[in-house]
């Protein structure tokens, strides 16, 4: 199809779509699910009952309560409301905390499960939560420069491979760009500080100790961020972008404090400015001091006050050996019952969360690291970062010592992400499910081994639950259903103690229940935070920031001992039976593992309190507890609504949810589309004649379903300069000016008696592109009888039409299987032209010249591995394999049918296989400090049938295949296609901020390439080149990409062409010559 393969894909690359499906941009249907909604002055609340009852009715009426009481304090701080009810959306079938907000589409999502981080003090999640992310949607919004509709724009340039052959509209780009321009650059720090400072009088978010602990250790250790690396979040771990979190909730803090809390409303607001694009600009907008020089300031006032804080720590310090120094997310340190194992959790080798159970033998210093499976996709962090985790919580040992059981998570047959207990035999490496759908996590085995305890979550309350391993069955301990949070259970006979956070309250206390969930008692009680109950020797310990940073302490009840002295933190204490502490301790590059051989009485407490400039003076005036809202019944949520709405708390009016959209978003879009030369038979276009021919104008539309079930993206461009009258108002003129037209419609939802998460999706595509060919036709005419034949020219206008239709099921969380239709109909029209021989105008012409349908099979796996350069250099794998069946309908020749011209179509039933490869690796070792990767792609392809016509021929030369060689060089029925690349970085950390840009890095992309094609030639054509990478980040939100590649083509050979083309060539040289690509789009996709 060589007319329109070089137009559809410059098409769909600068729309920004992708013709092979990827399982991680697709989420399970989960038809199981009934929504419902709750709808008050200001807000629309959905949330969602499965068919056993289970669902969140609990939490969307807390969020209805807490939205409207920060309504309006949020609005008046800002002076922003925003155009339309705001819809809150309240997910429970994934264990996972997170929220987000949608500041373009008036749209958040909370996950119920409250948040536990270690990285993160304990506060009333819901609460939080739901300030933080309404706080995004106003804040942000007040920042942006256009209007929330018109969110962005595109400035675009299509450039292309030289033409050598007549079969062959234009060539394949070559040279690619897409960059938007949008009305928004409010940086991450600024989004997230104000997002976490509330209000004055707003204190669901504070500044805790683990807040102060993380920016304490930086600032001491001198690794404190810059004002450009808080932009964003490029090229950061996990650890550094809560960093970012971090830095810009205490810069806030500091700025509300000295300026008033009205300079944040101030920024926001010359943030909306066109000529401020850098928010140092705003900042001395505000303050009337430059924004670089009052963060030095702030930084300069921390140093100086922490320095002078924990100098006095320093001089006591008391905290154990490193045992474990490498990651930053090692956890949970667990004494085995003899006392000569240690095992614990750690992401070491990763930047991210990715964790394994690592067991350290204590004598020998041997680890054994027990990998336990990849993690199910990524997500975004609690309150807007990346990060990933398939272990949760600690492991615990079985009395045995032969044994481990730890949580990890797994997709239910429904879609649900929920997390359950598995035990793996350390001598076996053998891993068994304990528990199944029971959403369990931090497991305890109770002295003789027959019983565990752990915590499940629902509707945003945790309890207690019991396993009895030798008769399966289990029974809950506790029964809180009023957002209480449990943490961290230990046995300690037939007791068990936990720490427990209760609705409104800020910090962690230690309580005690025995196991048949009698006798339900505090146990330490205090304003401060204590977690992480241990006991050995019929002794409590635990972990608590009564000094003001985190150290481990010892139960008596006439007054704790404290065990550790440590600047930064002590967690997670386990004690040996001989009284060893192991203990997760906190430096300035994450969480390490420490043992405290010899743990002795701290004498004298000193205390800790970080500094007043970062902290709040108002009181908080709001309510903080809604532990009077209980779950609304699921038997009338189910049988009563489809009379009458029910009444929650508050009485709050429940019903069924229909289908809510966004509003519909438009993004301008100029293009300037190069196809069209500017040499035409008998004259030259001059440079503006040209430009103005080649550019084209339109839009992109989107507007999506609430919940994703339904979405809608399309695009129209047309070019004013192909219509060669100039007067292109007329409807018909309008109608034959060259365009670009595409739609897409995409269901999700599944089907209902289909409720597994496998069951379909539809996609709809459709796509119009015309062009236009200037003197296109050349006709011999005889003007006079005893003339020579003098040549006519005419236009032709090609009409391109695709229509698309898939159903796609997510198998697991790797695979998609595909089935879908297409219908293709090309037509050419002779445009009207002047016949010198029959001295008269001859209308226009039209007749299709080829008409597709295929049936088609597809499926997509793919495992990717995260890091922190997988922006520009990819690891893991990813494979497509598709079929199909095609039945085309080619041109061949017009009959004379009684009197008329009657087209002549070739029918073929072709057969198309394709498979790609592509995968990725990351090497040993480092280059310039960071990581290089080595990457391997293959791309084969089959086509066979009665008649092969090269009308049907894949490709595999080009921008997307072996780039020595123009696309069309390389084309025949089979095709193979294999790519080794090695990419390493040149300057791995830029971090410098030029107006809206962000320069992040620079890497080299070096490769070589095969491919061979059939029938053309048994040889393989070889070249070699490399490629400049530059990782951008454009107004603080969005990836830019930009690279340049040049590629020399090893071999030299012609390509015959058809006999039906007739010019003074056979054939087409190709090779031996470099070949020049250049893109500037949001990732390095090609």
């Amino acid at each position: 199809m060589k007319r329109v393969l070089s137009v559809l894909a410059a098409v769909m690359l600068v729309a920004g779509t992708n013709a092979q499906v990827s399982p991680s941009l697709l989420d399970f249907s989960r038809p199981a699910l009934d929504w419902y909604q709750i709808e008050t002055d200001h807000f629309v609340i959905l949330f969602h009952m499965d068919e056993s009852g289970q669902g969140a009715s609990r939490s969307a009426q807390v969020a209805a309560r807490v939205a409207e009481e920060v309504y309006g304090p949020i609005t008046s701080l800002y002076e922003h409301e925003p155009d339309g009810k705001v819809h809150i959306i309240l997910k429970d079938y994934e264990d996972y905390s997170n929220g987000a907000a949608y500041f373009f589409d008036n749209k958040i999502e909370i996950w119920a499960p409250a948040l536990n981080s270690p990285l993160r003090g304990a506060h009333d999640w819901m609460r939080n939560v739901i300030t933080h992310e309404f706080i995004h949607i106003v804040q942000v919004q007040a920042a942006m420069k256009s209007p929330r509709r018109w969110p962005l724009g595109y400035l675009q340039v299509l450039d292309y491979e030289d033409v050598r052959r007549p079969d062959v509209l234009y060539g394949y780009p070559n040279v690619i760009v897409s960059y938007p321009v949008i009305g928004l650059n409010n940086p991450a720090w600024f989004a997230e500080g104000t997002a976490q400072y509330q209000h004055d009088h707003l204190h669901y978010d504070r500044w805790d100790s683990h807040r102060d602990m993380l920016l304490r250790t930086r600032v001491l250790e001198g690794k404190a961020l810059s004002l450009t690396e808080l932009g964003s979040f490029y090229s950061k771990s996990s650890l550094m972008r809560e960093g970012v979190y971090n830095h810009g909730f205490a810069f806030t803090l500091y700025l509300a404090r000295v300026y008033g809390v009205e300079v944040l409303a101030q920024i926001s607001d010359y943030l909306r400015s066109w000529r401020i694009w850098r928010v140092e600009e705003a900042i001395e907008q505000a303050t009337g001091v430059p924004g670089q020089e009052v963060y030095e300031s702030w930084l300069q006032e921390l140093n100086r006050s922490y320095v002078q804080a924990v100098s006095p720590i320093k001089e006591s310090l008391a905290e154990g050996t490193l045992v474990e120094p490498e990651g930053f997310a090692n956890y949970f340190p667990r004494f085995s019952p003899d006392g000569l194992k240690l095992a614990y959790i750690s992401n070491k080798g990763e930047h991210f969360g990715r964790t394994s159970l690592y067991v350290q033998d204590l004598s020998s210093g041997s680890v054994v690291a027990h990998d336990l499976g990849e993690a199910f996709g990524d997500y975004i962090c609690s309150l807007g970062h990346r990060i990933k985790s398939n272990v949760t919580g600690a492991a615990a040992w079985r009395p045995d010592g032969q044994a481990l059981a730890y949580a990890r998570q797994r997709v239910t047959s429904e879609g649900f992400l929920y997390t359950d207990l598995h035990l793996i035999d350390l001598d076996t490496e053998k891993s068994s499910p304990l528990t199944r759908d029971a959403r369990a996590s931090q497991p305890a085995w109770d002295s003789t081994g027959t019983r565990i305890m752990y915590v499940t979550s629902d509707d945003g309350s945790s309890n207690l639950q019991l396993l009895n391993l030798e008769t399966g069955e289990g029974r809950p301990i506790t029964r809180f259903a009023n957002g209480t949070q449990v943490t961290s259970p230990v046995w300690h006979g037939e007791w068990i103690y936990f720490a427990r956070l209760d609705p409104g309250a800020h910090g962690n206390d230690l309580w005690r229940v025995k196991a048949d969930g009698s006798e339900l008692a505090p146990v330490l009680q205090t304003s401060a935070d204590e977690r992480s109950p241990a006991i050995a020797n019929g002794m409590l310990y635990y972990a608590s920031d009564e000094s003001g940073i985190y150290n481990i302490y010892r139960f008596k009840p006439d007054g704790s001992e404290q065990l550790t002295q440590v600047i930064g933190g002590a967690f997670m204490p386990d004690v040996s039976e001989d009284g060893r502490i192991a203990y997760a301790t906190y430096r300035w590059d994450g969480y390490k593992i420490a043992i405290l051989e010899y743990p002795a009485t701290i004498e004298s407490t000193i205390q800790y309190a970080p500094p007043e400039f970062i902290t709040k003076t108002a009181a908080p005036t709001a309510s903080e507890n809604d532990g009077d809202i209980r779950a609304i019944d699921p038997e009338v949520l189910s049988s009563t609504l489809d009379r009458e709405p029910a009444l929650g708390t508050d009485s709050l009016q429940v019903s069924r949810y229909g289908a809510n959209f966004t509003s519909f978003s438009f993004s301008p879009v100029v293009r300037l589309d190069q196809y069209v030369e500017r040499r035409l038979e008998g004259r030259v276009r001059g440079r503006a004649e040209t430009f103005w021919r080649n550019l084209k104008f339109g839009t992109y539309v989107s507007s999506r379903e609430m919940l994703e079930g339904m979405s809608l993206f399309g695009g129209l461009l047309v070019g004013p300069g192909s219509h060669q009258d100039g007067q292109i108002i007329a409807p018909a003129n309008i109608l034959a000016l060259e365009r670009d037209v595409f739609l897409q419609f995409n269901y999700s939802r599944g089907f209902g008696f289909l409720p597994g998460r496998w069951s379909p999706q539809i996609a709809i595509e459709l796509y119009n592109i015309q062009r236009q060919v200037e003197n296109g036709l050349s006709i011999d005419e005889h003007p006079c009888t005893a003339c020579l034949p003098e040549s006519t020219n005419a236009d032709l206008t090609y009409g391109l039409w695709e229509g698309n239709i898939y159903l796609r099921s997510k198998i697991n969380r790797s695979t998609v299987l595909e089935a879908g239709y297409r219908y293709s109909p090309y037509r050419v029209t002779t445009n009207r032209f002047y016949s010198k021989e029959l001295t008269d105008w001859i209308p226009s012409t039209s007749s299709r010249y080829f008409i597709g349908r295929s049936y088609m099979a597809g499926a997509y796996f793919e495992a990717r591995r995260s890091h922190r350069e997988s922006d520009i250099m990819r690891t893991g794998l990813s494979i497509a394999a598709t079929y199909e069946r095609e039945t085309g309908e080619l041109l061949r020749q017009f009959d004379v049918e009684e009197g008329q011209l009657v087209p002549v179509y070739d029918t073929d039933v072709l057969h198309r296989m394709r498979v790609n490869l592509e995968g990725g690796i990351r090497l040993p070792g480092q280059v310039r400090g960071t990581s290089h990767g080595l990457s391997i792609r293959v791309q084969a392809s089959t086509l066979f049938g009665k008649n092969t016509d090269s009308f049907y021929f894949d490709y595999v030369g080009g921008l997307s295949g072996a780039r020595g060689y123009p696309f069309y060089a390389l084309g025949g029925t089979e095709t193979l296609w294999v790519q080794a690349a090695w990419t390493l970085p040149l300057i791995p950390d830029i971090r410098r901020q030029i107006g809206p840009v962000y320069l992040d890095k620079v890497f080299m992309r070096l490769y070589a390439d095969g491919a061979r094609v059939q029938p053309a030639s048994q040889a393989i054509r070889k070249d070699m080149g490399a490629e400049l990478r530059l990782m951008m980040g454009s107004y603080y939100l969005l990836p830019t990409a930009l690279f340049v590649s040049a590629t020399y083509g090893m071999d030299a050979f012609e390509v015959e062409l058809d006999d039906v083309f007739v010019t003074s060539q056979p054939s087409v040289d190709y090779g031996k010559e470099l070949q020049w690509h250049f893109g500037l789009l949001f990732g390095f996709d090609l």
